[in-house]
């Protein structure tokens, strides 16, 4: 039986729903699991890869089961971790209980939350109740996106990568969910808080102050006493309460019924007829017309409705549904079962059972993998011990222990089924199913040639037969311009309010640095540039082609030289020679390509400053930096000439370069990728720069900052980023930048006005122009910049702002202290109020002297300041109070 998003009872038929050839993912959390009827039956009806199956189950119980399994019967596990990963949860000293199954296909996601385990009577019986969820529905997109955060923070707690790895996998499947927020989300689970206090918020927060109407109650399993039924009696103070039974269910029947007499309601007592087990949990609550229904996995025990997880209590899951007052009631009727009154004396034959429990060893065997020459790695609790073997049910193998805390075995393993005995091949562990990384991974994909998949996302649903898209996916194919993590929108509705725990995140960051070192591209950067320089690397050299459009055979260009900048004229040489006597025609923007691409380079720029590039190859963003040059210089040349489609305009191409340069460089203030460099790191950075790569830099400059038309605004545009590229040594121009750029303005440019412009840039001043600039760049009010006020050697230049209120809480502050010691290149400013008559003063070296207004004492900074104290302020958005006495900025 089930509830149906507050439809009226229908039959679930959870076989039929959840395992379907459309599946393209399955995960199931479970008590138990009947390997058999998964293997031989369940999964065959999910078809073939790409299959992302996961299966969870108690860790004690999937002990017990593997420890039965013996040589005769060991293909059981045949499938396991290799077309589908099966992994136990162990949470403390309690037991991994929920029972959930999620679906996925290419469609929609269906979600069943229920009491029934993964086995023939859990799926199958009719004993059970499931709840179904599907996406696109309020409901079910809010329930989907709970279990999603839920069970991200399970794995978590298992701290498994491979499950880490699928789960990764499960959030680019699942399709997006919409939840608002005044949505009720519909699951409850015991990780931060009791199921039974949940159910009882719930309910008093909607039923009146003196109590509910009713209270009916079902479960296999009570606790000892039946103190979980006395929590919800004194919590809910129903005037009537109903318990229905069977002559199996576990309890100390008196217990159970002086908890009830005591109570003060109305009892009512029934049994199922026929009288058989019935394993659905259900507690019902009625005031007036309407009711409330939970159901899941929690038993009426204390482990399953008083607890959290980490305290004492199962893991659990469990559905509340607000429904009409019949339908609460109609729930607790099986089909085919009628239901008979009984006397309250007729608890007395219940007894509090307790079923025996296998005795878990003392080594816990985590995790086996096989490596591609067969041998086999294991890690434990406690780490594994000299004269630890491996056992695969055909003959030990000695393990040799690894720094890391592991142990490998001495030869391949045949068997897939192992446990860790001592020297005298005695068991010390629990058994496990070795890990197949490999197929599981294969697992995960479909048998077919490349798709889309290693798209950028603003190019996926692109067809054009454009030489910049073929580009930008090539480019994205060879190296790696971001790190991203996939998420679905289910991350931000995940609980609805509900914190993901923050114990796991180091889990998810080991799986990213992992993922990251197999991601093939890395090979690339650990190779370096294989040449003297840009025009001599085999991967920038195939991005050229294929920016030019060379046909298939064409020949490649006469090798004049490896330079950059050199091999770009000698394409636009020939580009000439082809089209001699033709008539060139203008290439028409494509609009949607043109801004496609532009945003993804501009996406990829603002990447480059992310610690994670570092997980691939501490230089990544070098580069990174030196290809994107390399095809700019390119796209402004084919701009230029006409000579290919370039979507870009020359604007756009401008602006990258902008963008990407600043990104590298910074702007002088620390907020550049080299400036987040060690010494080590940095001059590595540097030997690693192509020998061409400041000859492109330099041409690439001179055209943000040509003379011409609003030279002056671009000028002060680009000046902190060229500034910063002339003390890096990152801009020197040669004669293939003069003639590289005279083909560009199509005029002739010298590399001795080349020289001049870039030192005239950097060293320009026009104080209203960047006053003007930073202004709009910071929101403020006005600026001005004026002579220093007399007495104050120390100080260069005094800047009169408009639009701060508080300077020591205002961030914008430390960012424009930075930005004139930048412009004006000296160390001293004194920073006024134009509209109020506050005034602060800063020196490197010296403290910070501010004066709130006239009439008030100076304020003074904790102790000197330094000039990296302020750059860090201004990267991090930080503010001046930082650097004060408490209570001193409190005074301002």
């Amino acid at each position: 039986m089930t509830g149906t998003e507050q439809k009226a009872p229908a039959h679930s038929r959870p076989v039929v729903e959840l395992f379907t050839g459309a599946a393209t993912a399955l995960w199931a959390t479970t008590y138990s699991v009947d390997l058999a009827l998964f293997n031989e039956f369940l999964l065959p009806r999910l078809g073939e890869p790409p299959l992302n199956v996961v299966v969870l189950a108690d860790h004690r119980r999937l002990a017990t089961a593997l420890d039965r399994l013996d040589a005769g019967t060991v293909d059981t596990v045949a499938a396991v971790n290799r077309r589908w990963l099966l992994r136990g949860v162990r949470p403390g000293g309690q037991r991994f209980h929920p029972k959930t199954y999620l679906a996925v296909t290419r469609t929609r996601a269906t979600l069943l939350v229920g009491s029934g385990n993964l086995s023939v009577d859990g799926l199958s019986a009719g004993r059970e109740v499931f709840t179904t969820f599907h996406s696109g529905t309020p409901a079910g997109d809010a329930a989907i996106g709970a279990w999603r955060g839920w069970i991200r923070r399970v794995a978590g707690l298992v701290g498994d990568m491979q499950l880490a790895d699928r789960f990764h996998d499960l959030e680019a499947r699942l399709p997006a969910v919409t939840v608002t927020a005044t949505t009720e989300i519909p699951l409850l689970h015991n990780l931060d808080q009791s199921i039974a206090a949940q159910f009882v918020d719930r309910v008093t927060g909607q039923a009146t102050s003196a109590g509910i109407d009713e209270l009916i109650l079902t479960a296999p399993y009570y606790d000892r006493d039946a103190a979980a039924v006395g929590q919800l009696l004194a919590s809910l103070r129903p005037r009537r309460v109903r318990v229905l039974l069977t002559s199996t269910t576990k309890v100390d029947g008196s217990r159970l019924a002086a908890r009830l007499t005591a109570s003060g309601a109305a009892v009512e007592v029934a049994y199922y007829a026929p009288d058989q087990f019935v394993h659905a949990k259900l507690v019902g609550a009625i005031t007036g017309g309407r009711g409330w229904l939970l159901s899941g996995s929690a038993n009426l025990s204390r482990a399953g409705l008083l607890h959290t997880a980490n305290d004492h209590g199962n893991v659990e899951m469990a559905v509340l549904t607000s429904l009409a007052a019949d339908e609460v009631r109609a729930r607790f009727t099986p089909p085919d079962t009628t239901i008979e009154p009984a006397d309250l004396t007729r608890l007395g034959a219940l007894s509090f059972r307790v079923d025996p429990e296998s005795t878990l060893p003392s080594v816990r065997l985590v995790s086996a993998t096989v490596a591609a020459d067969g041998t086999v790695e294991v890690t434990s609790e406690p780490i594994p011990q000299p004269g630890w073997q491996l056992d695969d049910l055909v003959s030990p193998r000695a393990l040799v222990p690894q720094p890391s805390g592991s142990a490998v075995t001495v030869g391949p393993v045949s068997g897939r089924l192992v446990r860790l005995v001592d020297a005298d091949g005695c068991p010390l562990s629990n058994r496990v199913v070795v890990d197949d990384v490999a197929a599981l991974a294969a697992a995960l994909t479909a048998p077919t040639a490349r798709s889309r998949s290693d798209r950028p996302a603003e190019l996926a649903d692109i067809d054009v037969d454009s030489p910049l898209v073929r580009a930008l996916v090539q480019l994205n194919r060879t190296f790696v311009m971001e790190v991203t993590e996939r998420t679905s929108a289910a991350s931000d509705t995940a609980a609805a309010g509900t914190e993901d725990g923050q114990g796991d995140d180091d889990l998810w960051a080991r799986l990213e640095r992992e993922r990251l070192a197999r991601d093939p591209r890395a090979a690339r950067y650990r190779a370096g540039w294989d040449g003297t320089g840009l025009g001599g690397s085999a991967q920038v050299l195939e991005l050229l082609d294929l920016l030019r459009s060379r046909a298939p055979g064409e020949p490649a260009p006469t090798d004049l030289g490896r330079k950059l900048l050199a091999r770009l004229l000698d394409q636009a040489t020939e580009a000439d020679s082809r089209e001699k006597g033709s008539t060139r025609r203008r290439w028409q923007l494509a609009a949607r390509v043109r801004i496609r691409a532009r945003n993804l380079l501009r996406r990829w720029a603002a990447a480059q400053t992310d610690p994670r590039l570092a997980w691939i190859d501490p230089l990544v963003p070098a580069d990174n930096f030196a290809v994107i040059t390399a095809i700019l210089a390119n796209l402004r040349l084919h701009q230029a000439e006409e000579i290919s489609p370039v979507e870009l305009t020359a604007d756009d191409l401008d602006d990258l370069w902008s963008r990407w340069l600043t990104g590298f460089v910074g702007t002088g203030a620390g907020d550049g990728w080299l400036h987040q460099l060690d010494q080590d790191t940095y001059r590595a950075a540097r030997q690693r720069q192509p020998d061409d790569l400041p000859e492109t830099v330099a041409a690439l400059c001179w055209l943000l900052i040509r003379p011409g038309q609003h030279a002056r605004k671009r000028i002060v545009a680009a000046q902190p980023a060229i500034v910063a590229a002339v003390n890096h040594d990152l801009i020197g121009p040669t004669n293939h930048t003069a003639r590289y750029l005279s083909r560009v303005v199509g005029r002739r440019v010298t590399r001795a006005q080349v020289e001049q412009d870039i030192l005239h840039a950097a060293t320009f001043v026009d104080d209203a122009l960047w006053c003007n600039r930073t202004a709009d760049d910071l929101a403020l009010g006005g600026l001005r910049l004026k002579a220093p006020p007399g007495g104050a050697a120390d100080i260069q230049v005094r800047l009169d702002v408009r639009g701060v209120d508080d300077p020591l809480l205002d961030p914008r502050v430390p960012r424009l202290v930075v930005a004139v010691r930048h412009y004006r290149r000296c160390q001293g400013v004194a920073v006024f109020a134009a509209d109020a008559d506050w005034r602060l003063s800063l020196y490197p070296g010296e403290t910070i002297a501010f004066l709130p207004g006239q009439g008030r004492r100076t304020i003074e900074s904790a102790g000197p300041v330094t000039k990296g104290d302020l750059d860090q302020l201004a990267v991090s958005v930080g503010v001046l109070a930082d650097l004060f006495p408490p209570t001193d900025a409190a005074e301002s």
